[in-house]
């Protein structure tokens, strides 16, 4: 891993507590607005195996339907407490996520191919929408593809710099490389890419589907699941909350994760720590 650099003990609690705060305030707003949100990748994985975060782990990422994630970001930001910033992809043409974070204010996380970009770059919990899929296994490969297609492209044309630091001769040729791409695409405006992968992610919704997926996901079905593996969502805890996961998260992390029971291996064990940071 290009870059990679450990945290310090107490700089991980420190991002995990604010990160559990952050979860709880969505929690309480979610609850406000009766809106089902639910633990994805390995948010989930640690409620599972380790009532709370994965040891070494510095991010929680939260699903919701399209359905809930648009009135999420329509109405929670008149309830949020001031602490906190609902950063979306629709409020400017310089954020690279087309996602949504929530982040907390007077905090940095600064990652290195963002260091440049003016937007909010505090703590955060990731916020992604899950959209059907097709059932049909050639049309869902063909949505999977076109959706990785714009995706690579929205990233490019916001984002000018690799997600490390090039160290070495290859990793500066594609610096240039992704560089002169970037100045390239510019030329394409930011909404008509917007709209391009609103579009295609959103094409299956409302057709009666069996699945739902975060189609930013770059391995197809794996950020994926049924319908009857989702509902009706089961609560466990996470820390000291009680949040919601898949009611059968056991198929979902399976697919997900393979063996989830299993820890990985020692030297595997590590967050990324970003470029800058900076905690209350």
């Amino acid at each position: 891993m290009y870059g990679l650099t450990i945290y310090s003990d107490d700089e991980l609690k420190r991002i995990q507590h604010m990160e559990l705060e952050a979860l709880r305030e969505m929690i309480r707003v979610c609850d406000a607005l009766d809106i089902e949100y639910f633990l994805i990748d390995g948010a989930a994985l640690g409620a599972v195996r380790h009532q709370g975060f994965i040891p070494w782990d510095d991010d929680i990422d939260v699903g919701m339907t399209r359905e809930n994630y648009r009135r999420f970001l329509s109405e929670a930001p008149a309830i949020l407490s001031e602490q906190y910033f609902l950063q979306t992809p629709y409020q400017g043409k310089d954020n690279p996520y087309f996602y949504s974070k929530l982040r907390i204010n007077g905090t940095k996380f600064v990652e290195y191919c963002n260091r440049k970009l003016n937007i909010h770059q505090g703590v955060y919990i990731d916020i992604c929408p899950f959209d059907e899929v097709p059932d049909n296994e050639r049309l869902n490969q063909k949505q999977f593809r076109r959706c990785q297609l714009l995706i690579h492209l929205f990233v490019l044309r916001q984002s000018p710099d690799l997600s490390a630091a090039p160290i070495t001769v290859k990793r500066r040729a594609l610096s240039v490389l992704r560089k002169c791409l970037h100045a390239v695409i510019q030329i394409v405006p930011y909404k008509c890419i917007a709209k391009a992968l609103e579009k295609e992610t959103t094409r299956y919704n409302e057709t009666g589907q069996c699945a739902f997926a975060f189609l930013h996901y770059p391995i197809r079905k794996t950020d994926y699941v049924l319908k009857s593996e989702l509902y009706e969502l089961r609560k466990v805890k996470f820390e000291d909350l009680l949040v919601n996961i898949p009611h059968n998260y056991d198929a979902y992390l399976r697919r997900h994760y393979g063996n989830y029971l299993e820890w990985p291996a020692v030297d595997k064990r590590y967050g990324h720590k970003p470029y800058k940071l900076e905690l209350m």
